[in-house]
């Protein structure tokens, strides 16, 4: 007798690169602090970011020569994306409207990240009029952040759903690796930074033209291969 194969239960929503096109404010914001301080800071210390924990940023500024703490370094990048995002928020290809699309069938959509529940809450205002979101896990909720699946499980227990039946969609190497290692069927969606292809996930260019469809057959093709190789 063959068991039934699963349903899937949520989408996990990775917030920076994924959702909003938010990583050239934030290297920006980099920029404008290494500067003020007469710091050297290159576009390719801002990409190797991408991804990052607040503490991993601080700790890459402070490296570079920012004399600040860590405090202060955190309010300073959070606040000048905040001021930026309330002004314009750029969102990725197709991803509004993916987010429709699942809100219609009726599917738990979560956002997943490191950023602060300050940004965060920027994001989910604007989105108020298309979906209100399940569940949210900030980088304030939890002890670690991604690479860390830890993340990826807060959320799949406040939704009361198996994370082995969630779709997690992410734009970063770091992120992906969370999304991988907690279970959820990963989607890597690249942004400002390339993304290796892996066994381990499905690789999009864009979410531009997706829709619930495209999900769950994603996740239907996905549950069904790791059966078959179970």
């Amino acid at each position: 007798m063959t068991s039934m194969q699963p349903e899937l239960a949520a989408v996990l929503w990775d917030m920076d690169g994924t959702i909003i096109h938010s990583e050239p404010v934030w290297g920006e914001a980099q920029h404008r602090l290494a500067s003020q301080h007469d710091c050297r800071w290159t576009d390719a210390d801002a990409t190797a970011l991408i991804g990052s924990t607040m503490e991993q940023t601080v700790l890459a500024l402070h490296t570079a020569g920012i004399g600040l703490d860590g405090t202060a370094i955190a309010e300073s990048l959070e606040t000048a994306v905040v001021d930026s995002l309330h002004e314009r928020i750029v969102w990725r290809p197709g991803a509004v409207e993916l987010i429709r699309s699942l809100r219609l069938a009726g599917i738990p959509q979560a956002i997943v990240t490191t950023s602060s529940q300050r940004l965060v809450d920027v994001v989910v205002r604007a989105l108020e009029a298309e979906v209100a979101f399940s569940a949210v896990v900030s980088g304030d909720d939890v002890l670690e952040g991604k690479p860390h699946p830890e993340p990826y499980f807060q959320a799949a227990n406040r939704l009361g759903v198996n994370i082995a039946h969630c779709v997690a969609i992410e734009d970063s190497a770091t992120g992906l690796k969370a999304a991988i290692a907690s279970g959820a069927v990963a989607l890597g969606v690249p942004c400002d930074a390339p993304l290796q292809e892996g066994a381990h996930h499905t690789q999009w260019d864009t979410l531009a033209g997706r829709n619930v469809r495209d999900i769950e057959q994603l996740f239907n093709d996905r549950v069904r291969r790791s059966h078959d190789h179970g």
